[in-house]
């Protein structure tokens, strides 16, 4: 397709180039022909670049830029950052780091941006930066993970349904592996010695509850989370950067900042980024489920808190929302 429009450039370039005649053109392939350009608003200063950057003015929109995440100069936390270094991690036969910011059109007009999640050299899984959807329980129903995050995760395939340059995923909770086992639900241990790592060793829900899904997008497991190194919040200590202080100060801030960004108040918990701003609903965005249920307590779901760790409230919830996880197959 480049190759085309490089054509169809290189007789415009010429056509303008020579005036009122064509023959110019003929001599375009050359690297080193020069040319005036004093009022083509070009920088370039020979014809082989003014063709390139012709043709890169004419399609600016790329579907896929791709930015190297760091807190450190130079800063590119959001991908917004005008600090940002790119990188072309996102083709093929190349890997892009786990944080890498991704910026993709999920359709025609409408972009948004990504944190890599894992990527195999093929494709790419990776998470929305901000929340997808808000203030929708795990399950509405009761305080029962049994019955899997069915409130949310439909909601989330209905919001999603129109990115269509992202892969569908068909997978069947409880058996489709996703990303490190087919487990739909974690625990871990509750003692003030414990590692407080995921432990993913059961179902707590299956394939009969929700049946085989396929969407544009699913919600991360706890498992995905903590590959990242979120790990579980525990309690007793006072956390004095909090105003009021709240609990649960232990192990806030064990997910990398990319994991808890864009969540109010993130930056009083060691964030890097806010998102303080009030929605259509007047609530701000706290947390994000996960999609794996707490098989220690048939009552709770796992989700990421806005302290970067791990919690488990009643699938009842409504303060918290779902980000969308996408996979893409590389260019």
């Amino acid at each position: 397709m480049k190759e085309r429009i490089k054509v169809i450039t290189a007789f415009i370039l010429g056509l303008l180039l020579a005036g009122t005649t064509v023959y110019a053109a003929t001599i375009i392939s050359s690297i080193n022909v020069g040319y005036s350009n004093e009022s083509s608003k070009l920088v370039a200063d020979n014809v082989q670049e003014a063709i390139d950057e012709v043709y890169d003015k004419s399609f600016s929109k790329n579907p896929i830029a791709a930015y190297e995440y760091s807190e450190q100069e130079p800063k590119c936390i959001n991908g917004e950052e005008k600090t940002c270094v790119k990188t072309d991690c996102y083709k093929k036969g190349k890997t892009c780091k786990q944080g890498t910011v991704i910026k993709y059109y999920v359709k025609d007009n409408e972009y948004h941006y990504f944190y890599v999640l894992r990527d195999d050299g093929t494709k790419i899984i990776m998470q929305q930066r901000e929340n997808t959807i808000r203030n929708i329980p795990w399950h509405a129903g009761a305080n029962d993970n049994s019955k899997g995050p069915d409130t949310i995760l439909p909601q989330l395939e209905a919001a999603t349904s129109t990115w269509v340059n992202v892969n569908v995923l068909e997978y069947e909770p409880g058996v489709t592996n996703l990303y490190e086992n087919a487990n739909t639900g974690c625990t871990y241990t509750k003692s003030m010695t414990s590692d407080y790592k995921i432990r993913c060793s059961k179902n707590a829900y299956t394939s009969t509850v929700l049946e085989i899904r396929k969407a544009r997008a699913r919600m991360i497991t706890a498992q995905e989370t903590s590959a990242t190194g979120c790990l579980v919040a525990k309690d007793g200590k006072t956390d004095n950067r909090v105003i009021p202080p709240s609990i649960n100060a232990y192990n806030q801030g064990s997910c990398p900042d990319w994991m808890h960004n864009y969540l109010y108040q993130s930056k009083n918990y060691g964030g890097s980024y806010n998102n303080d701003t009030v929605n259509e609903n007047e609530s701000y965005d706290y947390e994000y489920w996960t999609m794996s249920a707490d098989t220690g307590n048939t009552t709770s779901a796992w989700y990421v808190n806005r302290g970067g760790n791990l919690s488990d409230p009643a699938t009842t919830y409504t303060g918290s929302g779902a980000r969308a996880v996408v996979e893409i197959t590389k260019p």
